[in-house]
């Protein structure tokens, strides 16, 4: 005979009092990031150009996060599924992070004539001179603006609606919430397409891939859930949420981390088929550069680490039940997507083609928006208890825990 589930408040579902700690930490190495960041572009040209390389690295990694979890938020909502709610306000706080992506994009936006050529070189984009040339800066900034106004209004809206759910709700709001969704997984795709294309693809104006936005949208999904199984491996690590997350949660999750490892790798693969097939010199060029002198053994490395062994890993069922064997892979499988954004980033510089290149600042760029974009998140995190209070399928999952399923 089932027992009744207690009424829970705000206070029993409260983060772990540590999240001021890491806040606090985290918040220290981004600041200690950015002032040596700021050191090293204020040394020499050189040293900017490649603090700047470092910068856009970083950036694209950690919006990718952002917006991968405004993604998964987005199919929770349509999906439904106990895996996303143990997720949802580690979605949502990420989410809320966008507006400090925004500013960060600073640096980008006023250190672009070291990154993107064409904009010194209208002789370069010839041939797409219809969406980037240097009488259309505008046009570049003004899609910038355009890109973060769509994703900061649907992570506004629902997280509004995930502001609402600790209070009792009127009949309907889940389903207007699931149409929103729907319209906003369509604009998501779209905007990250075209974004991939403004900030990344350019940086090489003559080689161009209409699958390209496809592989970062499946690395952002694949690194915001790598992310949530940290996040929920350490909530586990206190009550009561201990009692609460089972191994059916880490299994789901598990399951949608092993499909997006697949889908990671069908684009990356699909994208190199084709152009192997196609034998076009303009676009083979572009693999060439990532395939000689080293960049080979960074190719070789994103084939083995971001796809072989956590594809054999992730066929274990007891691995993607238990959040403390999940977590290592989870880790290693954001550094290698950071790896593979330094692979896509770093050989379109002359310098660096066909000459392998590792700067420090690629590595302590990375350390410094992470550092503030995990304080922030924290922040974030801490407005609100970790779970939904009347979310209709909160019973649901404390039955769960009533029953020790």
């Amino acid at each position: 005979m089932s027992r009744e589930i207690p009424q829970i408040g705000s206070a029993d579902y409260a983060v772990p009092a540590a999240a001021a700690q890491w806040q606090k930490r985290w918040l220290i190495v981004g600041v200690v990031g950015a002032a040596l960041c700021i050191i090293g572009a204020v040394i020499s040209r050189d040293q900017l150009d490649q603090v700047l390389r470092g910068y856009l690295i970083a950036y694209i990694f950690w919006l990718g996060l952002s917006l991968g979890c405004l993604a998964l938020l987005m199919v929770q909502y349509l999906s439904g599924g106990l895996w996303g709610l143990v997720l949802r306000r580690v979605f949502e706080a990420a989410c809320k992070c966008l507006p400090l992506m925004l500013v960060l994009f600073l640096p980008i936006l006023f250190g672009r004539h070291h990154l993107y050529a064409w904009m010194s070189d209208p002789a370069l984009t010839a041939r797409n001179s219809w969406y980037l040339h240097t009488s259309g800066l505008t046009g570049w900034i003004a899609r910038w603006i355009f890109y973060f106004a769509i994703w900061g209004g649907f992570a506004l809206t629902l997280i509004r609606r995930g502001n609402q759910q600790d209070y009792p709700q009127p009949a309907g709001a889940r389903l207007r919430f699931q149409g929103l969704s729907g319209i906003g997984l369509v604009l998501y795709s779209l905007t990250v397409s075209f974004a991939v294309v403004d900030w990344i693809m350019s940086l090489d104006p003559h080689w161009g891939s209409t699958i390209y936005g496809l592989i970062f949208l499946a690395g952002q999904g694949l690194s915001a859930l790598a992310f949530g199984i940290v996040m929920l491996t350490l909530f586990t690590r206190y009550s009561p949420f201990r009692e609460i997350i089972k191994p059916m949660q880490f299994h789901d999750i598990g399951k949608l981390l092993l499909a997006f490892v697949m889908l990671f790798a069908y684009f990356s693969f699909s994208q190199w088929l084709i152009i192997w097939a196609g034998n076009l010199p303009d676009e083979i060029g572009w693999y060439l550069h990532r395939i000689r002198g080293g960049w080979g053994v960074v190719a070789l490395i994103i084939i083995l680490f971001h796809f072989a062994l956590p594809f054999a890993l992730l066929l274990s069922r007891e691995r993607k039940r238990a959040g403390n064997r999940l977590i290592g892979l989870a880790v290693f499988l954001m550094f290698m997507r950071l790896v593979d954004i330094y692979w896509y980033v770093v050989p379109n510089f002359a310098h660096e083609q066909g000459h392998f290149y590792l700067s420090i600042w690629y590595i302590v760029a990375p350390l410094a928006v992470g550092g503030l974009w995990l304080s922030y998140f924290f922040y974030n995190l801490r407005e609100r208890p970790l779970l939904p209070l009347y979310e209709p399928q909160i019973p649901s999952l404390l039955h769960q825990r009533s029953h020790g399923h």
